[in-house]
C-alpha cells in the first residue's frame, strides 16, 4: 500500500512539474561552474598519525559538493560533475527529491545505504531526442542520512542523501557535464609549442598505480595525466615546491587528467598520512623563446 502511494505521488509530479526536456539545451550549452573539489592537506606534526577513519572523512569532505545560489534554475540545482564527487541531496518526509540525468543515459544499476527508511525508486520522462531518467527519493522520516550510488551507461554518480523536517528541500538535483579541460586548453597550442621534457619519479614508498603518464605544459599552463585505468578518487594532491617552501596547488580535474593553471619546476604527489607515497615531477628543461625569422628584401 505504501509503495503504491508513493508511486502515485511520484506520478503527480511528473505530471506538475514542466517538462524538463526544453532546459537539456540550456544545461548543454552553459558553461559549467567551478568544481567545489578541493585537496585535503597533509597532516603534520602530531597530527600525522590520524586514524584511517578521519582520513576517509577529510577526503570524503573535500569532495564534497553543496549548492549555492548560482547553481539554481528555478527549484533544480545543477551540480557539475566529475567522477569521485560527493552530491548531496535535501529531502523531506513530505516531499519528493528527484534526481535527472542527462539525455539518453541509460540507468543501470541503483543502490541505498539505508533500504528500509528510503524509497528509491526510477521513472522516465520525454526529452528533446530521447528518454530521460528520473530517480525518485523520499525518506520515511526526518534526521536521516544515507547514500545512493547510481551506476548508468555513461557514468557513476555519488550521492549523499538528508532528511530534516523543515520544508526546505531538493526539488530536482541535475547536472552540467563539462567539456575535457586540458582537450579544450590543447586545442589553442600547437604540439611544438609543448614542452614534454619532465622526470617522474618516486621519492618514497613503492610506485602507485596513479602515478603520471605523462606530464606537459603551454608555457603557461601544465597537464598531469593519469593511466586510465586510475579511479578519480584514488588521485592524491598535488603540492609545488617553491624556494619559500611547499604549497597546495590548485588544479581541475576531469577524469584522468589534472590541468593546472601555472608551469612550475618541481611538484610532488602526495598520498597517505603515517608514510605517504610521495611522486616528484621535475621540469628538466625551458624551452627557449622563438624568435621570428627576418625575411629577406
Amino acid at each position: 500500500m505504501r509503495r503504491s502511494l508513493f508511486l502515485f505521488a511520484a506520478a503527480l509530479v511528473l505530471l506538475f512539474v514542466p517538462s524538463v526536456s526544453n532546459a537539456q539545451e540550456a544545461i548543454e550549452a552553459e558553461t559549467c561552474r567551478p568544481l567545489q573539489l578541493e585537496a585535503a592537506a597533509p597532516a603534520r606534526g602530531a597530527r600525522a598519525a590520524r586514524a584511517p577513519a578521519q582520513v576517509w572523512r577529510d577526503a570524503n569532505g573535500a569532495a564534497r559538493q553543496r549548492p549555492d545560489r548560482s547553481g539554481f534554475e528555478a527549484a533544480r540545482y545543477v551540480y557539475t560533475y566529475a567522477p569521485g564527487a560527493l552530491y548531496e541531496l535535501y529531502t523531506n518526509p513530505d516531499f519528493i527529491s528527484t534526481i535527472l540525468l542527462e539525455e539518453g543515459e541509460t540507468l543501470q544499476d541503483v543502490a541505498a545505504g539505508d533500504t528500509s527508511r528510503w524509497l528509491v525508486t526510477e521513472t522516465t520522462t520525454d526529452g528533446a531526442s530521447a528518454p530521460r531518467t528520473i530517480v525518485l527519493v523520499k525518506p520515511q522520516a526526518a534526521n536521516l542520512r544515507t547514500n545512493i550510488v547510481l551506476v548508468t551507461d555513461r557514468r557513476t554518480y555519488l550521492v549523499e542523501a538528508m532528511s530534516q523536517a523543515s520544508e526546505a528541500y531538493s526539488a530536482q538535483i541535475a547536472w552540467c557535464y563539462p567539456r575535457d579541460p586540458g582537450a579544450e586548453g590543447l586545442q589553442t597550442a600547437s604540439i611544438g609549442a609543448l614542452n614534454f621534457d619532465y622526470r617522474v619519479r618516486v621519492t618514497r614508498g613503492r610506485r602507485p598505480a596513479w602515478a603520471p603518464v605523462r606530464v606537459f605544459d603551454d608555457g603557461r599552463r601544465t597537464w598531469i595525466e593519469f593511466s586510465g585505468a586510475t579511479e578519480a578518487a584514488d588521485l592524491p594532491p598535488l603540492f609545488v615546491i617553491t624556494s619559500e617552501g611547499v604549497e597546495l596547488s590548485n588544479y581541475r580535474i576531469d577524469g584522468r587528467r589534472y590541468m593546472v593553471d601555472r608551469v612550475f619546476d618541481i611538484a610532488e604527489l602526495r598520498l597517505g598520512a603515517r608514510s605517504p607515497i610521495i611522486v616528484r615531477i621535475e621540469r628538466l628543461s625551458v624551452p627557449p623563446p622563438r624568435t621570428p625569422r627576418r625575411r629577406r628584401p
